[in-house]
Protein backbone atom coordinates (compact mmCIF):
# COMPACT_ATOMS: atom_id res chain seq x y z
CA UNK A 1 0.00 0.00 0.00
CA UNK A 2 1.58 3.15 -0.77
CA UNK A 3 0.73 6.86 1.29
CA UNK A 4 1.22 10.05 -0.54
CA UNK A 5 2.92 12.48 1.66
CA UNK A 6 2.28 16.17 2.25
CA UNK A 7 4.74 18.70 3.45
CA UNK A 8 3.79 19.15 7.42
CA UNK A 9 5.83 22.52 7.10
CA UNK A 10 4.00 24.18 4.53
CA UNK A 11 3.30 28.16 4.87
CA UNK A 12 -0.08 26.80 5.88
CA UNK A 13 0.96 25.09 8.80
CA UNK A 14 4.04 26.97 9.92
CA UNK A 15 2.32 29.69 11.77
CA UNK A 16 0.64 27.11 14.29
CA UNK A 17 4.02 24.97 14.65
CA UNK A 18 5.71 28.71 15.72
CA UNK A 19 2.66 28.79 18.32
CA UNK A 20 3.60 25.58 19.48
CA UNK A 21 7.32 25.90 19.71
CA UNK A 22 7.00 29.24 21.85
CA UNK A 23 4.27 28.03 24.34
CA UNK A 24 5.70 24.38 25.04
CA UNK A 25 8.40 25.22 27.29
CA UNK A 26 6.87 27.02 30.41
CA UNK A 27 4.81 26.45 33.26
CA UNK A 28 1.18 25.52 34.03
CA UNK A 29 -1.87 23.75 34.26
CA UNK A 30 -5.69 23.08 35.18
CA UNK A 31 -8.56 20.16 35.48
CA UNK A 32 -10.91 18.75 32.73
CA UNK A 33 -13.32 21.08 31.14
CA UNK A 34 -16.44 19.79 31.52
CA UNK A 35 -17.24 22.73 29.37
CA UNK A 36 -15.84 20.76 26.24
CA UNK A 37 -16.54 17.49 26.82
CA UNK A 38 -15.88 16.92 23.32
CA UNK A 39 -13.59 14.14 20.97
CA UNK A 40 -12.51 17.07 17.51
CA UNK A 41 -12.77 14.62 14.86
CA UNK A 42 -9.43 14.98 11.79
CA UNK A 43 -12.54 16.70 9.38
CA UNK A 44 -11.95 20.83 9.68
CA UNK A 45 -14.61 23.08 7.95
CA UNK A 46 -14.01 24.05 4.40
CA UNK A 47 -13.00 27.36 3.11
CA UNK A 48 -15.45 29.76 3.50
CA UNK A 49 -17.85 27.32 6.11
CA UNK A 50 -19.14 28.53 8.81
CA UNK A 51 -20.46 26.06 11.81
CA UNK A 52 -22.73 27.27 14.86
CA UNK A 53 -22.48 24.88 17.73
CA UNK A 54 -24.67 24.86 20.71
CA UNK A 55 -23.29 22.00 23.85
CA UNK A 56 -25.02 21.49 26.96
CA UNK A 57 -24.04 19.29 30.50
CA UNK A 58 -26.54 18.85 32.91
CA UNK A 59 -24.70 17.27 36.08
CA UNK A 60 -27.61 14.49 37.56
CA UNK A 61 -25.02 13.11 40.31
CA UNK A 62 -21.84 15.31 41.06
CA UNK A 63 -18.25 14.12 42.56
CA UNK A 64 -18.25 11.30 45.49
CA UNK A 65 -15.70 13.45 47.24
CA UNK A 66 -17.91 16.78 48.01
CA UNK A 67 -21.61 16.77 48.95
CA UNK A 68 -24.01 18.89 47.12
CA UNK A 69 -24.11 21.99 46.09
CA UNK A 70 -19.97 21.50 46.08
CA UNK A 71 -19.81 18.70 44.08
CA UNK A 72 -22.24 20.22 40.91
CA UNK A 73 -24.92 18.04 41.29
CA UNK A 74 -27.90 19.85 39.16
CA UNK A 75 -25.37 22.39 37.62
CA UNK A 76 -26.08 23.16 33.94
CA UNK A 77 -23.14 24.45 31.69
CA UNK A 78 -23.77 25.97 28.57
CA UNK A 79 -21.62 27.17 26.17
CA UNK A 80 -21.79 28.40 22.47
CA UNK A 81 -19.10 28.61 19.70
CA UNK A 82 -18.93 30.03 16.16
CA UNK A 83 -16.68 28.22 13.62
CA UNK A 84 -14.88 29.48 10.32
CA UNK A 85 -12.82 27.85 7.44
CA UNK A 86 -10.13 30.54 6.52
CA UNK A 87 -8.06 27.48 4.64
CA UNK A 88 -9.36 23.87 3.68
CA UNK A 89 -7.66 22.70 5.97
CA UNK A 90 -7.47 25.27 9.33
CA UNK A 91 -10.33 26.31 11.02
CA UNK A 92 -10.70 29.53 13.75
CA UNK A 93 -13.57 29.33 16.38
CA UNK A 94 -14.34 31.12 19.36
CA UNK A 95 -16.73 30.19 22.51
CA UNK A 96 -18.36 31.64 25.42
CA UNK A 97 -19.76 29.35 28.59
CA UNK A 98 -22.14 29.85 30.80
CA UNK A 99 -23.64 27.34 33.65
CA UNK A 100 -26.60 27.63 36.30
CA UNK A 101 -26.60 26.07 39.50
CA UNK A 102 -29.21 23.73 40.43
CA UNK A 103 -32.15 26.34 42.23
CA UNK A 104 -30.47 29.21 40.65
CA UNK A 105 -32.59 31.38 38.00
CA UNK A 106 -29.29 32.90 36.45
CA UNK A 107 -26.39 32.03 34.12
CA UNK A 108 -22.89 33.09 34.95
CA UNK A 109 -20.27 34.18 32.66
CA UNK A 110 -17.37 31.40 33.14
CA UNK A 111 -15.23 31.90 30.27
CA UNK A 112 -14.03 32.39 26.84
CA UNK A 113 -12.37 30.78 24.30
CA UNK A 114 -10.58 31.07 21.21
CA UNK A 115 -9.17 28.23 18.97
CA UNK A 116 -6.89 27.22 15.70
CA UNK A 117 -7.36 23.37 14.64
CA UNK A 118 -5.37 22.10 11.19
CA UNK A 119 -5.08 19.08 9.83
CA UNK A 120 -1.81 17.69 7.94
CA UNK A 121 -3.29 16.11 4.63
CA UNK A 122 -6.22 14.84 2.59
CA UNK A 123 -8.25 11.88 4.22
CA UNK A 124 -6.37 8.48 3.83
CA UNK A 125 -2.99 10.12 2.23
CA UNK A 126 -1.53 8.60 5.67
CA UNK A 127 -1.89 5.38 7.79
CA UNK A 128 -3.77 8.00 10.22
CA UNK A 129 -5.41 10.90 9.58
CA UNK A 130 -3.49 14.06 11.92
CA UNK A 131 -4.54 17.50 13.05
CA UNK A 132 -3.77 19.95 15.43
CA UNK A 133 -5.50 21.83 18.39
CA UNK A 134 -4.41 24.90 19.91
CA UNK A 135 -6.82 27.29 22.30
CA UNK A 136 -6.36 29.94 24.53
CA UNK A 137 -8.51 30.20 27.68
CA UNK A 138 -9.65 33.45 29.75
CA UNK A 139 -11.77 32.36 32.64
CA UNK A 140 -14.18 34.70 34.05
CA UNK A 141 -13.86 35.22 38.07
CA UNK A 142 -11.10 32.61 38.46
CA UNK A 143 -7.12 32.77 40.21
CA UNK A 144 -6.35 32.01 36.66
CA UNK A 145 -6.34 34.86 33.65
CA UNK A 146 -5.12 32.42 30.53
CA UNK A 147 -4.80 28.96 30.10
CA UNK A 148 -3.71 26.99 27.34
CA UNK A 149 -4.28 23.52 25.41
CA UNK A 150 -2.47 21.80 22.84
CA UNK A 151 -4.64 18.79 21.53
CA UNK A 152 -3.51 16.29 19.01
CA UNK A 153 -5.82 14.74 16.41
CA UNK A 154 -5.33 11.16 15.52
CA UNK A 155 -8.10 9.73 13.34
CA UNK A 156 -8.39 6.02 11.72
CA UNK A 157 -11.57 4.38 9.65
CA UNK A 158 -11.70 0.54 9.61
CA UNK A 159 -14.50 -0.41 7.71
CA UNK A 160 -17.89 1.50 9.19
CA UNK A 161 -15.93 2.30 12.23
CA UNK A 162 -14.03 5.45 12.60
CA UNK A 163 -11.55 5.65 15.66
CA UNK A 164 -10.22 9.29 17.58
CA UNK A 165 -7.88 9.88 20.05
CA UNK A 166 -7.11 13.28 21.11
CA UNK A 167 -4.31 13.37 23.27
CA UNK A 168 -4.35 17.12 25.21
CA UNK A 169 -1.86 19.33 27.39
CA UNK A 170 -3.26 22.05 29.37
CA UNK A 171 -1.44 24.74 31.35
CA UNK A 172 -2.12 27.95 33.07
CA UNK A 173 0.20 31.09 31.15
CA UNK A 174 -1.17 33.48 33.58
CA UNK A 175 -2.44 33.34 37.03
CA UNK A 176 -2.01 31.54 40.48
CA UNK A 177 -1.64 28.20 39.04
CA UNK A 178 1.43 29.20 36.70
CA UNK A 179 4.17 27.44 38.17
CA UNK A 180 2.31 24.03 38.45
CA UNK A 181 3.10 22.64 35.36
CA UNK A 182 1.46 20.64 32.30
CA UNK A 183 -1.51 18.50 33.11
CA UNK A 184 -2.21 15.69 30.51
CA UNK A 185 -5.93 14.59 29.76
CA UNK A 186 -7.32 12.50 27.17
CA UNK A 187 -10.56 12.57 24.81
CA UNK A 188 -10.89 9.53 22.33
CA UNK A 189 -14.06 7.94 20.55
CA UNK A 190 -15.36 4.96 18.56
CA UNK A 191 -17.93 5.56 15.89
CA UNK A 192 -19.79 3.48 14.27
CA UNK A 193 -21.60 4.67 11.05
CA UNK A 194 -24.42 2.27 11.27
CA UNK A 195 -26.21 5.00 7.99
CA UNK A 196 -25.89 8.38 6.58
CA UNK A 197 -28.26 9.47 9.63
CA UNK A 198 -27.44 7.52 12.50
CA UNK A 199 -23.84 7.22 14.04
CA UNK A 200 -23.61 5.46 17.69
CA UNK A 201 -20.34 6.50 19.56
CA UNK A 202 -18.54 5.72 22.88
CA UNK A 203 -16.87 8.44 23.89
CA UNK A 204 -14.04 8.56 27.05
CA UNK A 205 -12.83 11.65 28.64
CA UNK A 206 -9.83 11.75 31.52
CA UNK A 207 -7.41 13.91 33.21
CA UNK A 208 -4.58 12.35 34.81
CA UNK A 209 -2.73 15.48 36.71
CA UNK A 210 0.47 17.19 36.64
CA UNK A 211 2.32 15.10 33.55
CA UNK A 212 5.09 14.82 35.62
CA UNK A 213 3.24 13.17 38.42
CA UNK A 214 0.07 11.67 38.16
CA UNK A 215 -2.66 12.05 40.86
CA UNK A 216 -3.81 9.71 42.70
CA UNK A 217 -6.70 7.16 41.13
CA UNK A 218 -9.54 8.83 43.29
CA UNK A 219 -7.84 12.15 42.62
CA UNK A 220 -8.12 11.87 38.69
CA UNK A 221 -11.10 12.35 36.68
CA UNK A 222 -12.59 9.82 33.87
CA UNK A 223 -15.83 9.51 32.08
CA UNK A 224 -17.21 7.03 30.10
CA UNK A 225 -20.17 8.13 27.52
CA UNK A 226 -21.85 6.09 25.70
CA UNK A 227 -23.77 9.06 22.66
CA UNK A 228 -25.27 9.22 19.28
CA UNK A 229 -25.01 11.33 16.33
CA UNK A 230 -28.16 12.22 14.29
CA UNK A 231 -27.30 13.70 10.65
CA UNK A 232 -30.74 15.76 9.72
CA UNK A 233 -29.25 17.04 6.78
CA UNK A 234 -29.01 20.56 5.03
CA UNK A 235 -25.67 20.98 7.38
CA UNK A 236 -27.86 20.34 10.70
CA UNK A 237 -26.81 17.62 13.05
CA UNK A 238 -27.25 16.53 16.98
CA UNK A 239 -25.85 14.32 19.42
CA UNK A 240 -27.14 13.33 23.04
CA UNK A 241 -25.33 11.31 25.33
CA UNK A 242 -24.75 10.53 29.11
CA UNK A 243 -21.53 10.45 30.94
CA UNK A 244 -20.82 8.07 33.67
CA UNK A 245 -18.02 9.32 36.20
CA UNK A 246 -15.33 6.28 37.25
CA UNK A 247 -13.26 8.04 40.13
CA UNK A 248 -14.28 9.92 43.09
CA UNK A 249 -13.44 13.15 42.13
CA UNK A 250 -15.42 12.75 38.60
CA UNK A 251 -19.26 13.70 38.53
CA UNK A 252 -20.76 10.62 38.21
CA UNK A 253 -23.48 11.18 36.14
CA UNK A 254 -23.99 13.81 33.18
CA UNK A 255 -26.41 14.44 30.19
CA UNK A 256 -24.46 15.66 27.24
CA UNK A 257 -26.31 17.09 24.24
CA UNK A 258 -24.96 19.17 20.95
CA UNK A 259 -26.44 20.85 18.22
CA UNK A 260 -24.51 22.26 15.22
CA UNK A 261 -25.58 23.89 12.25
CA UNK A 262 -22.70 23.80 9.37
CA UNK A 263 -23.28 26.44 6.16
Amino acid sequence: MEFKMTKIFSPETNRVWLGVALLWFGPAAHALNYHELEVYPYRTASRGETELEMFTTYTRRGTQDETPPENNQGLVRQSFEIAHGVTDKTEIAGYVDYSRARGSNEWEFEASRARVRTRFAEKGQWPVDLGLYAEAEFPHQDDNDVEFELRGIIEKDIDQWTFDINPILEKVLKGAEKEEGWELQYAAAAIYRLNERWHPRLDFFGDFGPARHFEDRNDQKHLISPAVDVMFGHGLSASLGVAFGQTRASEQQLVRARVEWEF
